[in-house]
């Protein structure tokens, strides 16, 4: 089993986490776009590809999974989720499974005001959200809307130009400078994070929660895991609702009148790591599926009380080992 993990960036714990699950007759490659990503430094092979946004990226992935014998492709970053998800069937034919949600999913997830049409509709509670001052004002008159709001771009993430507004001048503001903003409730409470497992048919597997204690650049960088059967079926609602393959995170915040959903991301969260250590072992469901396993669902069933605590870690490749790198055309020195 060969298991490639595209945008590796700082994921070094995935990487380790997927050789685990490989054992020692399977492989972990790394690709990147630049030789610079620290998770190399724990790869098999490590590899440069085009940035997603490039023209070739999909030839070039493609490309090195045929002639490298990838059986399996995980993407770690939203960007390219949106780009590979239309190619999954071509992936597919050629033995290589790539672990990406369907496109509308994707669609959904990534849009604030989408993701909130489509919550309501689902019957999960969403912070009222809207897309125009002028709709945010109507609804203050009315009383449907009170300070402060939030505004966020429609397509943000890592909490990139949010900004929370107590006046309408704060408004009108943040408005204006947040590219393709939506203007939403601001919903008070403790944050809690869940970790989601869909199998290839989009049902779930297993739903894991963890209390947010802290975050750092968007990501939670501290919890605790929490075992509540209201929480836990709120996360199958979630999963249910959002069709999804493979791993995905998904973000509440415990108002004073429930649960309310803030995001959907169909991919792996920063915060996995809390699951991971509660037995979720989300690297080896993958590979069960790519081996054409079934698998059974599991929820609730781990342990309440375990933490993550999150710290840097310094990697020092050498000058021979970042000469190992490769990209399309051979060898390639940084």
């Amino acid at each position: 089993m060969r298991v490639l993990l595209s945008s590796a960036g700082r994921r070094g714990y995935l990487v380790r986490y997927f050789k685990q699950a490989v054992g020692d007759t399977g492989e972990v490659w790394g690709a990147d776009s630049s030789s610079y990503a620290p998770a190399f430094k724990y790869c098999d092979h490590s590899v440069i590809l085009p940035k997603v946004s490039q023209t070739g990226y999909i030839d070039n992935l493609l490309a090195l999974c045929l002639e490298n014998g990838i059986d399996m492709v995980v993407p770690l970053i939203d960007p390219e989720l949106e780009v590979l998800s239309p190619w999954y069937d071509e992936f597919r034919s050629k033995g290589v499974m790539v672990v990406v949600s369907p496109h509308r999913t994707i669609e959904i997830a990534f849009d604030k005001y989408l993701t909130y049409l489509h919550a309501k509709q689902a019957g999960i509670e969403v912070p009222q959200t809207v897309t125009s001052i002028e709709e945010a004002i109507k609804l203050l008159s009315e009383g449907e809307l009170t300070w402060p709001l939030m505004v966020k771009p429609r397509k943000g993430s890592a909490s990139l130009f949010a900004n929370s507004c107590s006046n309408q001048s704060e408004l009108m503001l943040a408005f204006q400078s947040c590219p393709a903003p939506v203007i939403q409730q601001f919903v008070s409470g403790e944050e809690y994070g869940y970790d989601l497992f869909c199998d290839s048919d989009f049902k779930p597997v297993n739903v894991f929660c963890k209390r947010k204690i802290a975050m750092r650049a968007g990501e939670t960088d501290k919890a605790v895991s929490v075992n509540d059967k209201k929480l836990i079926d709120l996360g199958m609602k979630i999963a249910q609702a959002f069709p999804m393959f493979g791993p995905a995170d998904a973000d509440i915040k415990m108002d004073k009148n429930g649960p309310m959903l803030l995001e959907v991301n169909p991919r792996f969260g920063g915060g996995y790591p809390c699951s991971h250590l509660c037995g979720a072992d989300f690297p080896a469901k993958l590979i069960a599926i790519c081996k054409g396993q079934k698998l059974s669902p599991d929820f609730g069933n781990y342990p309440a009380g375990v933490y993550m605590l999150k710290q840097d870690e310094i990697v020092s490749p050498t000058a021979d080992e970042l000469k190992t790198i490769t990209d399309a055309h051979g060898p390639r020195t940084p």
